[in-house]
């Protein structure tokens, strides 16, 4: 088991040495994320365990993190959890992804190694909503916020005793 999590990876070698690994990825390492939240800020908690599975080499484990979103119905920000777990099939060929026979995604490795990053950012992009929002309605609450405000307003100048005047004056005018 290794906390440090590493930069490039060849999963077919991991998954004949049954390499674990546990670590944190910080958010800003993650730049095609950077597009989708709202705050950098943060890191992303990793494990990941590679192993064969039959002849077919695997990389499974879990993502877990909170990213602040945008929402885009208000556009204010808001705390999104992420709890990702996942389980990849190492296939050479885009072939080789229909005879898949196990409960797994493909992961494409032409030989070359692969950014671990890339691989977990991947994941966490997959697992982000298309439309990201509050649970709640939003703008029904900010509405009824704004009219409390003006309700509060609008009673605060007729509790003033000079408006009276105000209204005089704008009709004698």
């Amino acid at each position: 088991m290794s906390d440090k999590l590493p930069d490039l990876i060849d999963p077919l070698m991991l998954a004949e040495r049954r390499a674990v690994f546990n670590g944190v990825i910080n958010v800003t390492a993650l730049e095609r994320l950077s597009d989708f939240v709202a705050d950098s800020d943060g890191v992303v908690n990793v494990d990941a365990v590679f192993a064969k599975q039959g002849k077919r080499a695997v990389v499974s484990g879990s993502i877990k993190t909170q990213l602040k979103l945008e929402c885009q119905s208000c556009l204010q920000d808001f705390p999104w959890p992420i709890d990702v777990h996942f389980k990849l099939a190492v296939v050479s060929s885009l072939q080789e992804t229909d005879k898949l026979e196990i409960d797994a995604e493909p992961l494409l490795f032409d030989g070359e190694k692969l950014s671990f990053n890339s691989l977990i950012e991947d994941e966490i992009l997959l697992a982000l909503p298309d439309y990201p929002r509050h649970d709640y309605d939003c703008i029904t609450r900010r509405s009824s916020q704004d009219r409390d405000y003006e309700t509060q307003t609008t009673r605060s100048e007729a509790d003033n005793p000079f408006s009276v005047l105000a209204k005089l004056k704008k009709t004698g005018e």
